[in-house]
Protein backbone atom coordinates (compact mmCIF):
# COMPACT_ATOMS: atom_id res chain seq x y z
CA UNK A 1 0.00 0.00 0.00
CA UNK A 2 2.88 2.38 0.77
CA UNK A 3 4.28 2.06 -2.75
CA UNK A 4 0.91 2.70 -4.39
CA UNK A 5 0.38 5.68 -2.07
CA UNK A 6 3.80 7.06 -3.07
CA UNK A 7 2.98 6.69 -6.76
CA UNK A 8 -0.27 8.62 -6.22
CA UNK A 9 1.34 11.37 -4.15
CA UNK A 10 4.25 12.08 -6.48
CA UNK A 11 2.37 11.72 -9.78
CA UNK A 12 -0.63 13.83 -8.75
CA UNK A 13 1.62 16.49 -7.18
CA UNK A 14 3.62 16.75 -10.40
CA UNK A 15 0.54 16.86 -12.62
CA UNK A 16 -1.30 19.40 -10.44
CA UNK A 17 1.75 21.65 -10.20
CA UNK A 18 2.11 21.46 -13.98
CA UNK A 19 -1.50 22.53 -14.60
CA UNK A 20 -1.32 25.39 -12.10
CA UNK A 21 2.06 26.68 -13.22
CA UNK A 22 1.40 26.45 -16.96
CA UNK A 23 -1.93 28.23 -16.54
CA UNK A 24 -0.29 30.92 -14.41
CA UNK A 25 2.66 31.30 -16.81
CA UNK A 26 0.39 31.62 -19.85
CA UNK A 27 -1.74 34.23 -18.12
CA UNK A 28 1.34 36.27 -17.20
CA UNK A 29 2.68 36.13 -20.74
CA UNK A 30 -0.56 36.68 -22.66
CA UNK A 31 -3.09 38.15 -20.19
CA UNK A 32 -5.55 35.81 -21.96
CA UNK A 33 -7.86 34.28 -19.35
CA UNK A 34 -9.52 31.84 -21.76
CA UNK A 35 -6.13 30.61 -22.96
CA UNK A 36 -4.97 29.97 -19.40
CA UNK A 37 -8.24 28.32 -18.36
CA UNK A 38 -8.00 25.91 -21.30
CA UNK A 39 -5.03 24.29 -19.58
CA UNK A 40 -7.09 23.62 -16.46
CA UNK A 41 -9.91 22.05 -18.48
CA UNK A 42 -7.65 19.66 -20.43
CA UNK A 43 -7.64 16.90 -17.76
CA UNK A 44 -11.46 16.78 -17.78
CA UNK A 45 -12.13 16.94 -21.51
CA UNK A 46 -9.73 14.33 -22.87
CA UNK A 47 -10.83 11.38 -20.69
CA UNK A 48 -14.27 11.78 -22.25
CA UNK A 49 -12.96 11.87 -25.82
CA UNK A 50 -10.39 9.10 -25.36
CA UNK A 51 -12.35 6.83 -23.03
CA UNK A 52 -12.24 3.88 -25.46
CA UNK A 53 -8.45 4.10 -25.80
CA UNK A 54 -7.98 4.52 -22.05
CA UNK A 55 -10.14 1.44 -21.50
CA UNK A 56 -8.15 -0.62 -24.01
CA UNK A 57 -4.79 0.32 -22.52
CA UNK A 58 -5.87 -0.22 -18.92
CA UNK A 59 -7.33 -3.60 -19.84
CA UNK A 60 -4.29 -4.69 -21.84
CA UNK A 61 -1.49 -3.48 -19.54
CA UNK A 62 -1.10 -4.69 -15.93
CA UNK A 63 -1.30 -1.87 -13.32
CA UNK A 64 2.43 -1.88 -12.61
CA UNK A 65 3.36 -1.51 -16.27
CA UNK A 66 0.66 1.09 -16.85
CA UNK A 67 1.79 3.24 -13.93
CA UNK A 68 5.53 3.25 -14.54
CA UNK A 69 5.23 3.83 -18.30
CA UNK A 70 2.78 6.72 -17.92
CA UNK A 71 5.06 8.38 -15.37
CA UNK A 72 8.03 7.95 -17.70
CA UNK A 73 6.06 9.47 -20.58
CA UNK A 74 4.90 12.30 -18.30
CA UNK A 75 8.53 12.99 -17.35
CA UNK A 76 9.53 13.20 -21.01
CA UNK A 77 6.52 15.39 -21.84
CA UNK A 78 7.29 17.74 -18.95
CA UNK A 79 10.91 18.06 -20.06
CA UNK A 80 9.93 18.96 -23.63
CA UNK A 81 7.22 21.36 -22.45
CA UNK A 82 9.30 23.30 -19.94
CA UNK A 83 12.35 23.47 -22.22
CA UNK A 84 10.24 24.92 -25.03
CA UNK A 85 8.02 27.18 -22.89
CA UNK A 86 10.31 30.27 -22.72
CA UNK A 87 10.56 30.26 -26.51
CA UNK A 88 6.98 29.39 -27.44
CA UNK A 89 4.18 29.93 -24.93
CA UNK A 90 1.67 27.94 -26.98
CA UNK A 91 3.47 24.70 -26.09
CA UNK A 92 1.83 24.99 -22.66
CA UNK A 93 -1.50 23.87 -24.10
CA UNK A 94 0.00 20.85 -25.84
CA UNK A 95 1.99 19.89 -22.76
CA UNK A 96 -1.05 20.18 -20.50
CA UNK A 97 -3.12 18.09 -22.91
CA UNK A 98 -0.54 15.30 -23.10
CA UNK A 99 0.20 15.24 -19.36
CA UNK A 100 -3.53 15.51 -18.66
CA UNK A 101 -4.20 12.47 -20.84
CA UNK A 102 -1.46 10.48 -19.10
CA UNK A 103 -2.82 11.64 -15.74
CA UNK A 104 -6.28 10.33 -16.66
CA UNK A 105 -4.78 7.00 -17.68
CA UNK A 106 -2.97 6.83 -14.34
CA UNK A 107 -6.17 7.54 -12.43
CA UNK A 108 -7.78 4.54 -14.07
CA UNK A 109 -4.67 2.46 -13.38
CA UNK A 110 -4.81 3.32 -9.67
CA UNK A 111 -8.39 2.07 -9.33
CA UNK A 112 -7.51 -1.11 -11.23
CA UNK A 113 -4.47 -1.55 -8.96
CA UNK A 114 -6.65 -1.38 -5.83
CA UNK A 115 -8.83 -4.17 -7.24
CA UNK A 116 -5.75 -6.23 -8.13
CA UNK A 117 -3.72 -5.80 -4.95
CA UNK A 118 -6.37 -5.82 -2.18
CA UNK A 119 -8.94 -8.50 -1.27
CA UNK A 120 -12.62 -7.58 -1.19
CA UNK A 121 -12.67 -7.28 2.59
CA UNK A 122 -9.96 -4.59 2.49
CA UNK A 123 -11.29 -2.49 -0.39
CA UNK A 124 -13.46 -0.21 1.77
CA UNK A 125 -10.42 0.80 3.83
CA UNK A 126 -7.80 0.74 1.07
CA UNK A 127 -9.70 3.11 -1.25
CA UNK A 128 -9.62 6.16 1.07
CA UNK A 129 -6.17 5.43 2.47
CA UNK A 130 -4.67 5.04 -1.00
CA UNK A 131 -6.41 8.08 -2.46
CA UNK A 132 -5.57 10.43 0.44
CA UNK A 133 -2.42 11.11 -1.54
CA UNK A 134 -4.39 13.20 -4.03
CA UNK A 135 -5.62 15.58 -1.29
CA UNK A 136 -2.11 16.04 0.05
CA UNK A 137 -0.78 16.39 -3.50
CA UNK A 138 -3.15 19.22 -4.30
CA UNK A 139 -2.11 21.04 -1.15
CA UNK A 140 1.59 20.53 -1.87
CA UNK A 141 1.23 21.84 -5.42
CA UNK A 142 -0.61 24.92 -4.21
CA UNK A 143 1.89 25.47 -1.39
CA UNK A 144 4.79 25.26 -3.83
CA UNK A 145 3.23 27.97 -5.97
CA UNK A 146 2.56 30.17 -2.92
CA UNK A 147 6.08 29.86 -1.48
CA UNK A 148 8.00 30.00 -4.76
CA UNK A 149 5.70 32.22 -6.80
CA UNK A 150 8.30 34.94 -7.37
CA UNK A 151 11.13 32.46 -8.03
CA UNK A 152 9.17 29.83 -9.95
CA UNK A 153 10.64 29.64 -13.44
CA UNK A 154 10.17 26.97 -16.13
CA UNK A 155 13.56 25.52 -15.14
CA UNK A 156 12.62 25.26 -11.46
CA UNK A 157 9.18 23.85 -12.31
CA UNK A 158 10.90 21.25 -14.50
CA UNK A 159 13.24 20.22 -11.67
CA UNK A 160 10.36 19.80 -9.20
CA UNK A 161 8.02 17.94 -11.56
CA UNK A 162 10.89 15.88 -12.95
CA UNK A 163 11.89 14.62 -9.51
CA UNK A 164 8.26 13.84 -8.67
CA UNK A 165 7.54 11.96 -11.91
CA UNK A 166 10.82 10.03 -11.61
CA UNK A 167 10.04 9.05 -8.00
CA UNK A 168 6.54 7.93 -9.01
CA UNK A 169 8.01 5.85 -11.82
CA UNK A 170 10.52 4.13 -9.51
CA UNK A 171 7.83 3.43 -6.90
CA UNK A 172 5.59 1.95 -9.63
CA UNK A 173 8.38 -0.32 -10.86
CA UNK A 174 8.69 -1.69 -7.31
CA UNK A 175 5.01 -2.65 -7.15
CA UNK A 176 4.37 -6.41 -7.10
CA UNK A 177 3.24 -8.14 -10.26
CA UNK A 178 -0.52 -8.57 -10.56
CA UNK A 179 -2.33 -11.80 -11.41
CA UNK A 180 -2.31 -10.80 -15.07
CA UNK A 181 1.14 -11.56 -16.47
CA UNK A 182 3.27 -8.59 -17.44
CA UNK A 183 3.58 -9.67 -21.07
CA UNK A 184 0.04 -10.87 -21.60
CA UNK A 185 -1.94 -9.67 -24.58
CA UNK A 186 -5.71 -10.05 -24.26
CA UNK A 187 -8.53 -9.43 -26.68
CA UNK A 188 -10.34 -6.36 -25.39
CA UNK A 189 -14.02 -6.13 -26.40
CA UNK A 190 -15.49 -2.91 -27.76
CA UNK A 191 -16.25 -0.42 -25.02
CA UNK A 192 -19.95 0.07 -25.69
CA UNK A 193 -20.59 -3.65 -26.07
CA UNK A 194 -18.54 -4.53 -22.97
CA UNK A 195 -20.32 -1.85 -20.94
CA UNK A 196 -23.77 -3.01 -22.03
CA UNK A 197 -22.98 -6.63 -21.18
CA UNK A 198 -21.47 -5.78 -17.78
CA UNK A 199 -24.34 -3.50 -16.73
CA UNK A 200 -26.89 -6.07 -17.86
CA UNK A 201 -25.18 -9.02 -16.17
CA UNK A 202 -24.38 -7.21 -12.91
CA UNK A 203 -27.33 -5.05 -11.73
CA UNK A 204 -25.52 -3.91 -8.53
CA UNK A 205 -22.73 -2.50 -10.72
CA UNK A 206 -25.27 -0.63 -12.84
CA UNK A 207 -27.00 0.90 -9.81
CA UNK A 208 -23.78 1.87 -8.04
CA UNK A 209 -22.20 3.34 -11.17
CA UNK A 210 -25.23 5.51 -11.94
CA UNK A 211 -25.45 6.77 -8.35
CA UNK A 212 -21.70 7.46 -8.31
CA UNK A 213 -21.80 9.44 -11.57
CA UNK A 214 -24.82 11.45 -10.44
CA UNK A 215 -23.43 12.28 -7.01
CA UNK A 216 -19.90 13.25 -8.02
CA UNK A 217 -21.01 15.19 -11.11
CA UNK A 218 -23.40 17.42 -9.17
CA UNK A 219 -21.54 17.86 -5.88
CA UNK A 220 -18.05 18.16 -7.36
CA UNK A 221 -19.49 20.39 -10.07
CA UNK A 222 -20.93 22.74 -7.46
CA UNK A 223 -17.55 22.77 -5.71
CA UNK A 224 -15.87 24.01 -8.90
CA UNK A 225 -18.55 26.68 -9.34
CA UNK A 226 -18.37 27.90 -5.74
CA UNK A 227 -14.71 27.67 -4.72
CA UNK A 228 -13.90 31.08 -6.21
CA UNK A 229 -17.40 32.55 -6.55
CA UNK A 230 -18.30 32.10 -2.87
CA UNK A 231 -15.37 33.99 -1.30
CA UNK A 232 -14.72 36.50 -4.09
CA UNK A 233 -18.23 37.37 -5.29
CA UNK A 234 -20.76 36.32 -2.66
CA UNK A 235 -18.71 37.25 0.43
CA UNK A 236 -16.74 39.98 -1.33
CA UNK A 237 -13.37 38.82 0.03
CA UNK A 238 -9.87 39.03 -1.42
CA UNK A 239 -7.49 36.47 -2.94
CA UNK A 240 -6.22 35.32 0.47
CA UNK A 241 -9.70 34.06 1.36
CA UNK A 242 -9.98 32.23 -1.95
CA UNK A 243 -6.81 30.40 -0.94
CA UNK A 244 -8.19 29.84 2.55
CA UNK A 245 -11.26 28.13 1.12
CA UNK A 246 -9.00 25.79 -0.88
CA UNK A 247 -7.23 24.93 2.39
CA UNK A 248 -10.57 24.30 4.09
CA UNK A 249 -11.50 21.96 1.23
CA UNK A 250 -8.22 20.02 1.40
CA UNK A 251 -8.36 19.60 5.18
CA UNK A 252 -12.01 18.50 5.12
CA UNK A 253 -11.29 15.95 2.38
CA UNK A 254 -8.27 14.55 4.21
CA UNK A 255 -10.11 14.32 7.54
CA UNK A 256 -13.03 12.59 5.81
CA UNK A 257 -10.74 10.06 4.16
CA UNK A 258 -8.89 9.19 7.37
CA UNK A 259 -12.12 8.91 9.38
CA UNK A 260 -13.71 6.71 6.71
CA UNK A 261 -10.71 4.41 6.89
CA UNK A 262 -10.78 4.21 10.69
CA UNK A 263 -14.55 3.60 10.80
CA UNK A 264 -14.36 0.74 8.30
CA UNK A 265 -11.39 -0.73 10.10
CA UNK A 266 -13.35 -0.79 13.37
CA UNK A 267 -16.65 -1.87 11.81
CA UNK A 268 -18.66 1.25 12.71
CA UNK A 269 -21.99 1.72 10.93
CA UNK A 270 -22.19 5.50 10.91
CA UNK A 271 -21.90 5.27 7.12
CA UNK A 272 -25.53 4.13 6.98
CA UNK A 273 -26.48 7.78 7.50
CA UNK A 274 -27.62 9.66 4.35
CA UNK A 275 -24.26 11.34 3.71
CA UNK A 276 -25.31 13.03 0.43
CA UNK A 277 -28.32 14.62 2.14
CA UNK A 278 -26.20 15.92 5.01
CA UNK A 279 -23.60 17.20 2.55
CA UNK A 280 -26.26 19.03 0.52
CA UNK A 281 -27.62 20.73 3.65
CA UNK A 282 -24.21 22.12 4.53
CA UNK A 283 -23.70 23.06 0.87
CA UNK A 284 -26.84 25.21 1.03
CA UNK A 285 -25.85 26.75 4.38
CA UNK A 286 -22.41 27.68 3.05
CA UNK A 287 -23.93 29.29 -0.06
CA UNK A 288 -26.35 31.29 2.11
CA UNK A 289 -23.23 33.20 3.25
CA UNK A 290 -24.56 34.57 6.55
CA UNK A 291 -21.00 35.51 7.49
CA UNK A 292 -17.45 34.34 6.88
CA UNK A 293 -17.23 32.00 9.88
CA UNK A 294 -20.57 30.28 9.27
CA UNK A 295 -20.00 29.95 5.54
CA UNK A 296 -16.52 28.48 5.80
CA UNK A 297 -17.47 26.14 8.65
CA UNK A 298 -20.45 24.88 6.62
CA UNK A 299 -18.21 24.46 3.58
CA UNK A 300 -15.89 22.28 5.64
CA UNK A 301 -18.75 19.91 6.53
CA UNK A 302 -20.10 20.04 2.96
CA UNK A 303 -16.78 18.69 1.68
CA UNK A 304 -16.32 16.35 4.67
CA UNK A 305 -19.63 14.55 4.14
CA UNK A 306 -19.13 14.66 0.38
CA UNK A 307 -15.88 12.72 0.81
CA UNK A 308 -17.52 10.22 3.14
CA UNK A 309 -20.23 9.54 0.58
CA UNK A 310 -17.71 9.53 -2.27
CA UNK A 311 -15.52 6.89 -0.65
CA UNK A 312 -18.55 4.77 0.23
CA UNK A 313 -19.77 4.79 -3.38
CA UNK A 314 -16.25 4.30 -4.78
CA UNK A 315 -15.57 1.36 -2.48
CA UNK A 316 -18.97 -0.17 -3.33
CA UNK A 317 -18.27 0.17 -7.06
CA UNK A 318 -14.83 -1.44 -6.80
CA UNK A 319 -16.15 -4.21 -4.55
CA UNK A 320 -19.13 -5.22 -6.70
CA UNK A 321 -17.32 -4.98 -10.05
CA UNK A 322 -15.81 -8.30 -11.22
CA UNK A 323 -12.03 -8.17 -11.65
CA UNK A 324 -12.14 -8.64 -15.43
CA UNK A 325 -14.42 -5.59 -15.80
CA UNK A 326 -12.48 -3.23 -13.50
CA UNK A 327 -10.54 -1.48 -16.31
CA UNK A 328 -13.85 -0.88 -18.09
CA UNK A 329 -15.58 0.50 -14.99
CA UNK A 330 -12.66 2.72 -14.02
CA UNK A 331 -12.45 4.19 -17.54
CA UNK A 332 -16.20 4.78 -17.78
CA UNK A 333 -16.31 6.14 -14.24
CA UNK A 334 -13.78 8.89 -14.92
CA UNK A 335 -15.13 9.74 -18.36
CA UNK A 336 -18.68 9.93 -17.00
CA UNK A 337 -17.70 12.04 -14.01
CA UNK A 338 -15.71 14.50 -16.12
CA UNK A 339 -18.54 14.83 -18.62
CA UNK A 340 -21.06 15.32 -15.81
CA UNK A 341 -18.84 17.89 -14.12
CA UNK A 342 -18.44 19.87 -17.33
CA UNK A 343 -22.24 20.03 -17.69
CA UNK A 344 -22.70 20.87 -13.99
CA UNK A 345 -20.06 23.60 -14.06
CA UNK A 346 -21.59 25.15 -17.19
CA UNK A 347 -25.17 25.07 -15.90
CA UNK A 348 -24.14 26.01 -12.37
CA UNK A 349 -22.25 29.05 -13.63
CA UNK A 350 -25.26 30.20 -15.64
CA UNK A 351 -27.60 29.66 -12.67
CA UNK A 352 -25.28 31.41 -10.21
CA UNK A 353 -25.11 34.40 -12.51
CA UNK A 354 -28.90 34.48 -12.99
CA UNK A 355 -30.31 33.60 -9.54
CA UNK A 356 -27.30 33.59 -7.19
CA UNK A 357 -25.23 30.86 -5.56
CA UNK A 358 -27.74 30.20 -2.76
CA UNK A 359 -30.63 29.33 -5.11
CA UNK A 360 -28.22 27.37 -7.30
CA UNK A 361 -27.22 25.21 -4.32
CA UNK A 362 -30.89 24.48 -3.57
CA UNK A 363 -31.55 23.53 -7.20
CA UNK A 364 -28.51 21.24 -7.23
CA UNK A 365 -29.67 19.51 -4.02
CA UNK A 366 -33.20 19.04 -5.39
CA UNK A 367 -31.88 17.73 -8.70
CA UNK A 368 -29.72 15.18 -6.89
CA UNK A 369 -32.54 13.90 -4.66
CA UNK A 370 -34.96 13.59 -7.56
CA UNK A 371 -32.49 11.84 -9.86
CA UNK A 372 -31.18 9.52 -7.14
CA UNK A 373 -34.68 8.34 -6.28
CA UNK A 374 -35.40 7.82 -9.99
CA UNK A 375 -32.27 5.66 -10.32
CA UNK A 376 -33.22 3.54 -7.29
CA UNK A 377 -36.65 2.77 -8.74
CA UNK A 378 -35.27 1.55 -12.07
Amino acid sequence: MALLWAVNLCAISASTLTYIYLSYYVYLQTANLIFSQLILFAPMILPVILVAWIYRLSDWLPPRTLLWTTNLMSLISAWITYQTLPHYTGVAVGGAIIIGTLDALQRVGRIVAIKCYFPGSQIASSVPLTLTAQFIAGGLAGLSMMLLKADMTPDLALKITGILFATAMLAAIMLPASIQSEGAVRATPKLIRALAVTLNDYPPVRLTLLRFLLFVSLFQGFFNVSRVLLPAHVLGLGEAYVGLLQAVNSIAALVGAVLFYQMNKRGFRLLQLPMPVISSLFMIISARAINLETSYAAYFFYIFFFEMAFFKLQADLVRCTPAHAMPLMASVQYAGVYLGMIVSIFLGSLLADAVGLFITSILFAIAYEWADRLIKTK
